[in-house]
């Protein structure tokens, strides 16, 4: 019995000591890419502009009032003629009578001499400033896959790769 047991520690001690002595080492493995997919961003930038028309703007040019010249005229010589004529209160009461027969004479040649008001128009430009939003597409980098031991890994990349550095490790 003593063989039985002798053989059992001697199976268990070869089987320590293997544990204790396995030793593992790593390698690079270059796997090929099956493909490679572009990956991208959408930007929205606003670009100010202007947008610019024509319009028909209506201007008046002003008709003469001469009636109200010819008023103030005509009751100022009106007024300096009756000082003239009348003396004490007589002359206070020409005077006044002049000024207000004066402005009525002078506002009567004076509207025969008015010129009518006339409309005509002119092209006016007005802008207005506008935002329009563009939209673009930005390559952000690719997307390359490749199997290894029957499953799909990916890795990101800012070109398309042909191959993918994996780090292998083997232990026995």
């Amino acid at each position: 019995m003593s063989s039985h047991y002798s053989s059992r520690f001697a199976w268990a001690l070869l089987l320590a000591t293997s544990g204790l002595m396995a030793d593992s080492f790593s390698t690079t493995e270059y796997i090929s890419v099956t493909k490679s997919v572009p990956s991208y961003s959408t930007l929205q930038e606003q670009i100010p502009s202007q947008r610019c028309y024509d319009v028909q703007e209506k201007v008046s040019s002003g008709g003469t009032n001469n009636d109200v010249v010819g008023a103030v005229v005509g009751g100022a010589l009106g007024g300096v003629l009756g000082h003239n004529v009348g003396g004490g209160t007589g002359k206070t009461v020409a005077t006044v009578g002049g000024a207000v027969l004066g402005t009525l004479a002078g506002q009567n040649v004076g509207s025969k001499y008015n010129t009518p008001e006339t409309t005509s128009y002119q092209t006016v430009r007005k802008c207005e400033n506008i935002t329009t939003l563009k939209t673009r597409e930005v390559l952000n980098g690719y997307t390359n896959y490749a199997k290894l031991k029957g499953k799909e890994i990916t890795v990101e990349s800012d070109q398309p790769l042909k191959q993918i550095p994996v780090t292998v490790t083997y232990s026995y």
